[in-house]
């Protein structure tokens, strides 16, 4: 009887991981899908006209966050080609959103990726976002309704592109026809 209550508690155990790690793309598909994203802004040449600063805005004190953070850079660093339409993409880790405006001032953040941990000080991110015409990015799926320009989600156990398309152009970004073909739109 014993056996079978600790077969069932790891049952649960082991569903819930899967479920859990369903719910989110993997992070070496994340780096690259947001490249290849990013190829079919017809305004990305202008945006990246004194080069590319992707921030990765990561909560210090989020466990997941953190990991997010350092995923990403390992992901992102591994990767032959760090370019998007030959424009070089530089990746600046942000300690946390108070260091965020100072950022975007010190290195010119351009492009941000929203790791988790941040659920409270999302709108306050995104305002500081809107205001400096910086594209905003995540992979953490309950972001994208709240204001997030482009997201990565799972539909069917595949990864689904999620373009939110008022907020995209808002930020300046005009993304073709033939990616949002592929996405789910967001008006």
């Amino acid at each position: 009887m014993k056996r079978f209550r600790w077969k069932i508690i790891l049952f649960i155990v082991l569903t819930g991981f899967v479920l859990w790690a369903q719910e989110e793309v993997r992070m070496d598909l994340q780096v690259n899908l947001f490249l290849k994203i990013l190829k079919y802004d017809r305004n990305i040449t202008q945006r990246g006209a004194d080069g590319l600063k992707l921030g990765v805005l990561y909560n210090p004190d989020n466990k997941k966050s953190v990991r997010a953070k350092q995923d990403f850079e390992k992901k992102f660093n591994s990767l032959d080609d760090k370019s998007v339409k030959d424009i070089q993409v530089i990746l600046i880790p942000i300690k946390g959103s108070t260091e965020l405006s100072k950022s975007i001032k010190s290195y010119g953040i351009n492009l941000l990726y929203i790791a988790p941990g941040f659920d409270s000080e999302l709108s306050k991110i995104l305002d500081t976002c809107s205001k400096n015409k910086i594209l905003t990015m995540t992979g953490v799926s309950t972001y994208l309704d709240k204001g997030i320009a482009v997201g990565l989600g799972v539909k069917d156990g595949k990864p689904e592109i999620i373009i939110n398309t008022t907020v995209s152009k808002s930020v300046g970004a005009d993304f073709s026809s033939n990616i949002l073909k592929l996405a789910r739109v967001i008006k």
